[in-house]
C-alpha cells in the first residue's frame, strides 16, 4: 500500500515516520494525531519503543530492517521524517542511512553522505530529535 502526503496541494511522495521513545504508554506523543494520518492513508509509521520488551529496539534497527524499502522510497521521491532521542539517535540513524545508501545505491561512504546531505537540503529527510 502506498502512503502519500500532499503539501500545498502537491503530491510529495510516500511519507514514513520513524518514531522512537522508551515506552508506548508514557512517551508516544501525538499518538492520536498520527493514528489519524495512518487511517487517512497519508502516513506510514514505524515505532521503536526501547523499553517495552526485553531486547531494546531503536529507530536505527527499524531502518536497517527496512533498508531495501527505504532506498526505493528515497529513489522514488519519498520523504522521511525520523523522531527520537538526540543523545545517540541522530548519529546512529545517520550511520544506518549511510549503510543503506551505500549498499542499496552502490555508493562509497562519501557518496552516501553527500546523497543524505542532499536529501536534508531539499527537505526530504527531516530529523526531530530531543534529549
Amino acid at each position: 500500500m502506498e502512503f502519500c502526503l500532499f503539501f500545498l496541494g502537491r503530491l510529495v511522495g510516500e511519507t514514513r515516520l520513524y518514531f522512537g521513545c522508551r515506552r508506548k504508554s508514557e512517551d508516544f506523543i501525538y499518538r492520536k494525531e498520527l493514528e489519524g494520518y495512518i487511517e487517512a492513508g497519508s502516513l506510514s509509521l514505524r515505532v521503536a519503543f526501547s523499553r517495552d520488551q526485553e531486547k531494546k529496539i531503536y529507530v536505527q534497527h527499524l531502518l536497517a530492517e527496512d533498508g531495501e524499502e527505504v532506498w526505493k522510497i528515497l529513489e522514488s521521491g519519498g520523504h522521511f521524517y525520523v523522531c527520537g532521542d538526540a543523545k545517540n539517535m541522530a548519529r546512529d540513524v545517520h550511520n544506518t542511512l549511510v549503510a543503506i545508501v551505500s549498499k542499496q545505491g552502490s555508493k562509497n561512504e562519501a557518496e552516501a553522505n553527500s546523497y543524505i546531505k542532499s536529501l536534508k537540503t531539499r527537505g526530504r529527510y527531516v530529523v526531530d530529535a530531543w534529549s
